[in-house]
C-alpha cells in the first residue's frame, strides 16, 4: 500500500479532498435549506387551507345552527384525502369526525396546534400513527371543532429530497474518487519515473534524462525544458572536468620529471646549499603532485564513476586495519591511539574510498588534533539496522562552529593550520566519499576536541 500513501500525499489529491469537503458542506446546506423551507411552506399552505375551511364551517354554524354542523362534518370526513375533523363536547368526547384517537388536551384551548401532533384515523386494519397540524375553534353549545391537515405529504417530500441528495452525493463521491484513482495513479507512476531519474542525476549521472509520457501535457513540457537544462549542465560540466583532468594530467608529468631530476641531483656531488634547495624542490613537487592526485580523485568521485565498484565488506575489520597501520606512527608522536570496533559490521560500498576517507580523518587528527598535553585519538565503528557510523575522535583544539561547513570546502585552511603542510583537500575528499555513498560527514564538538562522524547507509 506504499503507492496509496504516496497517492494521498500528492497535492492534486489533497486539493480534491478539500474541494470535495467544501462542495459536500455547501450541498448539505443547500439541501437542508430547501427541505426545511419546503416543509415550512407546505405547512403554511395547510394553515391557509384550514383557516378557510374553519371560517366556512363557522359561517354555516351561524346561518344554519348546530344541527347542520355534524352532518356537514360527517360528509366532509368521508371525502377521499379529506382533512381531519373532530366535533367534541366539553369533556373531550368525540361526537363526530374521522379521527379515532388523539391527545384530548389538544381540544382544551382554541388556536393552532403546533408543532405537529400524533393521531390515528378510522381505517381498515390496524391503526396507523400519523402526524398533523390543526386549529381548534369553539362552537356554540360548548362544543369544540378541530380541523387539521395531515403532514405526511410534506414529510414524504422531505424524505425523498434527502434520499435523492444522499444517493447523488454517494454517486458523485464514488465517481470522483474512481476518476482520481485512475488519473492520479497514472500521474503518480509518471512522477515516480521522474523521481528515479532525478535521483540518478543527483548522484552524478548527468547522462540520464527525465522520461516523457508522450501526451504533450504540462508534465512533458516541464520535462523537456529540464532535459534541455540538464544537457546544457552536462556539456558545461564535462568541459570543466575535462579541462581540470587535462591540467592535472599534463602538469603531473613534468612535475614528476622535475621531482625525479631533483632527487637524482641529491645523490650527486652537489654542495650542501644545493642539496638543501633540491630537498625543498622535492618536497614542493611531492605536495603539488599529491594535490593533483586528490583533485583527480574528488573529480572521479563526484562524477559517480566509482559507485560501480561497490562490494560488501566488514567495516569493523577495515577500521582494525587502519588502526594497525597508524599505531606505530601514533606511538612515535606520543599519541594514545584507541580502537572501539567489534567485527562484523557488514556494509555495502566502495571499500578503497572509505579506507582513504578514514585515513584522511586520522591524518588530520594526528596533524591538528594532538595539541593536548596527553593527546588521545579514538577510532570507533558502530551501526544500527540501517546506518553505519565511522568515527574519528581527538582531544585537540577542535573547530569553531562557524568554521564547520567552510572547512569542508576545497582549498580551505584555517588560520592556525597554515603553518603546517597541506592544501585543504582532505575533508573535501571525505565529504565527496560520504555523498557518493548517500551519507554525510558531520564535524561535532566533543567537549575538548573534534568528533568526525562519517554516516552511510548499510545497503
Amino acid at each position: 500500500m506504499e503507492w496509496f500513501k504516496q497517492f494521498t500525499r500528492t497535492t492534486a489529491v489533497r486539493l480534491t479532498l478539500v474541494y470535495s469537503l467544501v462542495f459536500g458542506l455547501l450541498a448539505i446546506s443547500v439541501v437542508l435549506y430547501i427541505s426545511f423551507n419546503t416543509g415550512r411552506l407546505l405547512i403554511q399552505q395547510f394553515q391557509i387551507s384550514v383557516d378557510e375551511e374553519v371560517q366556512e364551517i363557522a359561517r354555516s354554524a351561524r346561518n344554519n345552527g348546530l344541527r347542520r354542523i355534524i352532518p356537514m362534518i360527517e360528509t366532509r370526513s368521508s371525502w377521499p384525502g379529506s382533512n381531519l375533523y373532530i366535533v367534541a363536547d366539553a369533556t373531550g368526547r368525540i361526537l363526530a369526525g374521522n379521527v379515532r384517537d388523539l391527545d384530548r388536551s389538544l381540544l382544551s384551548q382554541d388556536g393552532w396546534k403546533l408543532p405537529p401532533f400524533s393521531y390515528q384515523r378510522f381505517e381498515e386494519g390496524p391503526p396507523l400513527a400519523r402526524k398533523a397540524v390543526a386549529r381548534v375553534f369553539s362552537l356554540p353549545g360548548n362544543l369544540k371543532l378541530l380541523v387539521g391537515r395531515d403532514i405526511g405529504e410534506a414529510e414524504s417530500f422531505r424524505r425523498i429530497v434527502l434520499q435523492a441528495f444522499i444517493i447523488s452525493l454517494m454517486v458523485i463521491v464514488f465517481t470522483g474518487l474512481l476518476l482520481w484513482f485512475i488519473v492520479g495513479r497514472r500521474a503518480l507512476r509518471h512522477l515516480d519515473r521522474v523521481t528515479k531519474s532525478s535521483q540518478r542525476i543527483i548522484a552524478g549521472d548527468l547522462s540520464q534524462r527525465l522520461p516523457l509520457s508522450g501526451s504533450g501535457d504540462e508534465f512533458d513540457r516541464l520535462s523537456v525544458n529540464l532535459n534541455m537544462m540538464i544537457e546544457q549542465v552536462e556539456t558545461l560540466n564535462s568541459g570543466i572536468r575535462q579541462m581540470s583532468d587535462n591540467i592535472a594530467h599534463d602538469l603531473r608529468t613534468p612535475l614528476t620529471r622535475l621531482r625525479n631530476t631533483a632527487d637524482a641531483a641529491l645523490n650527486s656531488n652537489a654542495t650542501t646549499d644545493d642539496k638543501v634547495a633540491l630537498e625543498k624542490i622535492v618536497q614542493e613537487a611531492d605536495q603539488t603532485i599529491e594535490t593533483f592526485e586528490a583533485l583527480l580523485t574528488i573529480s572521479k568521485i563526484e562524477s559517480g564513476a566509482r559507485s560501480q565498484e561497490y562490494e560488501e565488506f566488514d567495516a569493523a575489520q577495515m577500521l582494525v586495519d587502519v588502526f594497525e597501520l597508524y599505531e606505530p606512527t601514533a606511538e612515535e608522536r606520543g599519541v594514545e591511539l584507541q580502537l572501539d570496533a567489534t567485527p562484523p559490521l557488514l556494509v555495502r560500498g566502495n571499500q578503497a574510498l572509505l579506507v582513504q576517507a578514514i585515513v584522511n580523518l586520522v591524518e588530520n587528527a594526528l596533524k591538528y588534533g594532538t595539541t593536548n598535553d596527553t593527546p588521545k585519538l579514538t577510532l570507533s565503528a558502530y551501526a544500527d539496522a540501517t546506518e553505519l557510523f565511522l568515527v574519528v575522535n581527538d582531544n585537540g583544539e577542535g573547530i569553531a562552529p562557524e568554521d564547520v561547513d567552510r572547512v569542508q570546502d576545497r582549498f580551505v585552511r584555517l588560520d592556525r593550520s597554515r603553518t603546517r603542510s597541506g592544501v585543504g583537500l582532505g575533508l573535501s575528499l571525505v565529504r565527496a566519499v560520504a555523498e557518493l555513498h548517500k551519507g554525510e560527514l558531520a564535524l561535532l564538538s566533543a567537549g575538548r576536541g573534534l568528533k568526525c562522524q562519517l554516516k552511510i547507509p548499510r545497503t
